[in-house]
Formats: C-alpha cells, sequence, structure tokens
C-alpha cells in the first residue's frame, strides 16, 4: 500500500515539533477586553490554535485561520449530554438540541436563515457533550456569530415551543430507536450493559421520562448547562485571531458565568463475564452487537483500542470482512471504539446475511475472533496503519470537521489538541501492544445483544 504525500508529511511535522508554544506571532494579541491568551499550539506544521479565555464569563475560544479559504467554520460545544441527566428526566440534553433551532429575538426562523446563508449547519448530542456547528461564507461570520450569541442566553422559550420540541422528540424516538433495528440494537446494548452510570441510557431518553418533563424542567437545563462557562467557542477559517477577539467581544463580552453544581456522576461497579440477550424484532437479518467497556480520553489505551476495532471491523480491510462478508454469513461488519470522558463501549457489529441464523453467525464470529490474534503481523499492521490514518488526516482538511473536533476535545478533555496527539500515538502502537490489549477485549467483562428476525418487536423495558 502506498503512502499518500498527504500523510508522510503530517506525520512527519507531528514527530518534529512540540504540542506547545508560549507565544505566538504579533497578529494573535496576549490579551483583547475581556480575553487573554492561554497558549498557542501547533500540533502539525503550518497549523496553529489560538486558546483564549474570557476571564469574567469563563467562555473558552479557539482560533485557527486558515486565509484565503472564503468559509469560515463556527462550532460551539457545550459540556452537557446524556450523562449529565438525572433518573426520570433523561432526554433533555437531546431536547434542547432540537429547542436550540426555535429561534432568538433577532433571528425568529434558524433554519431558513442558515439556508439563505449558503453555509452547512447542524447539532448533535453525545453522552457527554451537545455540539452546534455551521460553516458560512466570509460575509456572514459577523451574522452567524451573533446568532450563536443569542441562543447561547436569549433563546426563545415559552411552553408552547417546548411542546412543540418535545412532540417531534417523541417521534424521532419511535423511529429511530423503536423501529430501527440499528437504534434498537445500542439502545439494548447500552441498557444491558451498564448498571448504575448515565451512559446506561442513550441521548434520546425514555419515553416516559419526556412525557413527564414539564416546562420548568427544561428553563432550569437550559439555565444551568447553556452557559459561557461549560461552552468552548471554535473558528477556523478565513479570518485573522484579531479579528475574531474583535467580534466575540462584540457578542459575548458582557457575558457573565451561571453557577452551578456538578451532578455526582454514579461509578459503574466492576464485573466479570459475559452478558448475552436476545431480543426479537421486525428485522430481516440476525444482527449481533459485541461490547467490551473502553477507553477514557485519559487511557493511553484509546488509540489501541481504535486500532483493534478497526482493524476487526473495517467494512472494506477489516479481517471480519474478509472471515464473514466475503464467505456470505453476513452482509456488513462495522465498529465503534470512540473515547468517553468515563469508560464507554468499545463496539464491534455484524450484521448477518437473510436467513443465516443466530448460531451459525454467532459460532462463525467466535471463531474468527480466536483466529485475528495469528493473523495480525506487523506488516498488516503498519500496512492498515496507513489506510487508517489516510482517512483521518483526509476529513482533517474540513475546516468543519477541524473545528468540531478542536471544541469537542477542549470541551471533554482542555485540551484542543487531542486529537492529533492521538492520531500521533496510532502511529506509534505495536504489533506487541494489539496482542497485549487483546487479552483484555478476550477476557474483560464483555456485552452480547443479538436482534433476530421476529414478527414484531419485543417491548422496551427500563432496566432496574
Amino acid at each position: 500500500m502506498r503512502t499518500p504525500l498527504l500523510l508522510l508529511v503530517a506525520l512527519l511535522a507531528i514527530s518534529a515539533c512540540s504540542a506547545h508554544r508560549t507565544a505566538g506571532p504579533a497578529a494573535a494579541p496576549s490579551e483583547y477586553k475581556g480575553f487573554h491568551r492561554i497558549e498557542v499550539l501547533e500540533p502539525v506544521a503550518g497549523l496553529s490554535i489560538y486558546h483564549y479565555r474570557n476571564d469574567a464569563s469563563g467562555l473558552e475560544l479557539l482560533v485557527s485561520p486558515k486565509p484565503g479559504t472564503g468559509t469560515v467554520a463556527i462550532v460551539t460545544a457545550y459540556e452537557v449530554g446524556a450523562r449529565f441527566e438525572l433518573n426520570g428526566r433523561t432526554g433533555l440534553a437531546h431536547l434542547f438540541e432540537h429547542m436550540m433551532f426555535r429561534g432568538t429575538e433577532h433571528f425568529p426562523k434558524p433554519f431558513e436563515t442558515l439556508s439563505d446563508w449558503g453555509g452547512r449547519f447542524n447539532a448533535y448530542t453525545t453522552p457527554d457533550l451537545t455540539v452546534y456547528h455551521e460553516l458560512v461564507p466570509k460575509e456572514r461570520f459577523n451574522d452567524a456569530l451573533d446568532f450563536e450569541s443569542e441562543r447561547m442566553r436569549k433563546l426563545r422559550l415559552t411552553p408552547e415551543v417546548f411542546d412543540t420540541e418535545r412532540g417531534a422528540v417523541v417521534s424521532e424516538r419511535k423511529m429511530r430507536t423503536e423501529d430501527s433495528p440499528s437504534g434498537r440494537l445500542f439502545w439494548e446494548l447500552y441498557q444491558f450493559a451498564y448498571d448504575r452510570h448515565p451512559y446506561k441510557t442513550a441521548p434520546i431518553g425514555w419515553q416516559k421520562d419526556l412525557d413527564a418533563t414539564k416546562f420548568q424542567d427544561a428553563l432550569d437545563f437550559y439555565n444551568r448547562f447553556y452557559a459561557p462557562n461549560r461552552a468552548v467557542v471554535s473558528l477556523v477559517g478565513d479570518l485573522t485571531v484579531s479579528e475574531a477577539l474583535e467580534q466575540m467581544d462584540r457578542y459575548y463580552g458582557s457575558m457573565t458565568r451561571s453557577s452551578f453544581e456538578e451532578p455526582a456522576i454514579a461509578v459503574e461497579p466492576a464485573r466479570q463475564g459475559i452478558r448475552r440477550k436476545v431480543v426479537p424484532m421486525k428485522t430481516e437479518s440476525v444482527i449481533l452487537a459485541d461490547a467490551i467497556f473502553g477507553a477514557t480520553y485519559n487511557d493511553p489505551n484509546a488509540a489501541t483500542d481504535s486500532l483493534i476495532a478497526s482493524l476487526l471491523a473495517d467494512d472494506k480491510l477489516g479481517y471480519l470482512s474478509d472471515q464473514l462478508v466475503e464467505r456470505g454469513l453476513a452482509r456488513g461488519v462495522g465498529s465503534d471504539a470512540g473515547a468517553n470522558i468515563d469508560p464507554g463501549l468499545s463496539i464491534v457489529l455484524v450484521t448477518g446475511n437473510p436467513g443465516v441464523p443466530v448460531a451459525r453467525l454467532e459460532q462463525a464470529y467466535d471463531s474468527a475472533r480466536k483466529k485475528f490474534p495469528s493473523w495480525l503481523t506487523a506488516e498488516r499492521l503498519d500496512n492498515f496503519k496507513l489506510y487508517y490514518l489516510a482517512e483521518q488526516w483526509e476529513s482533517m482538511r474540513d475546516p468543519m470537521h477541524l473545528a468540531e473536533g478542536m471544541a469537542a476535545a477542549h470541551a471533554a478533555t482542555g485540551n484542543a489538541a487531542w486529537d492529533f496527539q492521538f492520531l500521533a500515538r496510532v502511529q506509534k502502537v505495536t504489533l506487541e501492544e494489539i496482542r497485549e490489549r487483546l487479552k483484555y477485549w478476550d477476557t474483560s467483562a464483555r456485552t452480547r445483544v443479538i436482534l433476530t428476525p421476529a414478527a414484531r418487536n419485543a417491548p422496551l423495558e427500563r432496566s432496574k
């Protein structure tokens, strides 16, 4: 496999430069009114990330200029996700992802406005964070920043808006969780894997909790979590650091901190062995999800776990693709082994071909997993790392993806360069490290959920 030129340049740059610098160029002032510079990161040669903080509000700002692109990516990551929800009030973080598009005083119709500006925009909720992003033409940068600042503190919230968006979430939940094989599988997997930790319940929440949530609950949630001291704003594109600071002060400079208490996060008790559950559902094929408790952001095994998951179940070059898909037992494989603030799940997914029974697919999967260590060689690992890293670096060329990665990483870890350091670690993972970590994958607490074709879906039940 050839090494792409872009990848070679990027990898050499990682090893050649330090991750932190103590001073920036003259174009990046050390202070601007309420904002002062914390550090200048240079995770790869030619890419600078300027980190500022507003002392009065606690707002974190990341700026990475890309002159001449003609666009600016604006990303706001809030430190709120399903992890911070209370029992009996799940689903609020995701509900607010919807409500944040309901308008402000000066932007009453955000969807129409953002579409008219001609950019890309969206939002998503994870167990740890809620992230809003848009890519706009340079001439709309000020307008977009004005909009983002208004919905941080001046969102139009009414009981009518709340009821409308709660209804939309209820419909989405039925379509994407109760009636969707993939949605149902992941819901059941997390419910079955966890006993106490809030990762147990996906961001969509429980239907009963959504029904019981009142408008005041939503208002309290907004005032508590949608505050500048729980937010990271990331700007990447055709602007200077001075321009970014001037406009950030204009739209965010008068904000103040909101007081709150961090919720107590339940610690998941240790366990051993495997949990296995079969769920009947309207699906044409057996779908198997096999999971372990994965690495946190601070765990050096995060890179190793991500490589193992991809080596096993990448849809093009993964070992299981050859063992199961090419042999007609499965029509697809996949994996998810991203890091979380607390231990999440590293998952391998197998979708069987229609007509392949549970026993045959499960036996073939287990047999392939046992043979995987002997199949993996140093040469195969090195070739796969080039493929893996090339895809990751290619995505970093997109200003939106770069801004998202910076904001999300900083909100979760306090380190905007985490993604780059992660890829540098991937480059260095050895075959010996893979083999040692596989022992954990094979012997640690595991959770397996299998969907099987049935005439009707089994009902969702709240785990105790």
